[in-house]
């Protein structure tokens, strides 16, 4: 069986928006089944298409409550509404919160309503951000936080005790900036995230100064030091002394290596 996904024989449509999450191979399909892919791709495809071609093809099994919302009777204005933000699954709905379903377009309370009649018909559950914001009402976060943990099943500050600061960036969506400030809140209110093998900048540095060497040079973690020039290592040493140790090591490593050479 080929693996890369470009070799297969369905439209590049679909090998394109597949490369969109980093599935480049089958065997990067293992990990999904319809319900979950449904969720990881692009807001603005055709995951209908998509799913049903990989699901023919026996590249990508049925989930067990995946149920899809044209096998269900619902107004045509429902349908459409599902369609318009990416639900292909009525399950899909419970990685969202309640507010968030709230701002899909044409949903007020009479088809709030009747999204809660169609998900307690099938044992859906709609939950709240309510719970996340309470438990973490004195962290003054980013509004953009909780739908984030909601996704990432942080409901309280014992979810986010066992995360790394890599973790926290995942759940951020890669957002750095936002990473960053919810780390220091985190640490001004007494949590202290796990150790990962490597160190955000904002993790050794203050915020302003992350920030800054972000821009100017787009790093964010200790390890992309290795990939600054000697010239540049020398100006970030002498704008963030507390990186001085780590650089001087760093430009003593790379000086050894050449000699070997």
């Amino acid at each position: 069986m080929k693996n890369d996904i470009l070799e297969l024989h369905y439209s590049l449509y679909i090998k394109k928006t597949l490369q969109k999450i980093h599935i480049t191979k089958v065997s990067d399909l293992e990990e999904y089944d319809c319900l979950t892919l449904a969720k990881a791709l692009p807001q603005d495809c055709n995951k209908a298409l998509i799913i049903k071609k990989l699901n023919d093809l026996g590249y990508l099994p049925s989930a067990e409550n995946a149920i899809s919302i044209h096998d269900i009777p619902m107004s045509r204005k429902m349908r459409n509404i599902f369609l318009r933000n990416g639900i292909v699954y009525l399950a899909q709905l419970s990685v969202y919160p309640r507010e968030e379903i709230l701002q899909f377009r044409n949903v007020g309370e009479l088809a709030m309503s009747e999204i809660d009649t169609l998900c307690g018909k099938y044992g859906i559950q709609i939950h709240s951000l309510c719970p996340i914001k309470e438990a973490f009402s004195e962290f003054q976060f980013h509004k953009k936080i909780y739908p984030l943990f909601f996704r990432g099943n942080i409901f309280s500050v014992d979810d986010i005790r066992n995360k790394s600061a890599h973790d926290l960036y995942n759940i951020c969506e890669q957002d750095y900036c936002l990473t960053m400030k919810t780390y220091h809140a985190l640490r001004k209110n007494g949590v202290t995230l796990c150790g990962w093998n490597d160190q955000y900048l904002f993790e050794i540095l203050p915020q302003y100064k992350s920030v800054q060497l972000f821009k100017q040079y787009g790093i964010i973690a200790v390890s992309q030091l290795s990939d600054c020039s000697e010239q540049q290592l020398k100006a970030i040493s002498d704008s963030a002394p507390a990186l001085s140790s780590l650089i001087q090591k760093l430009l003593t490593d790379t000086h050894i290596d050449k000699v070997v050479d």
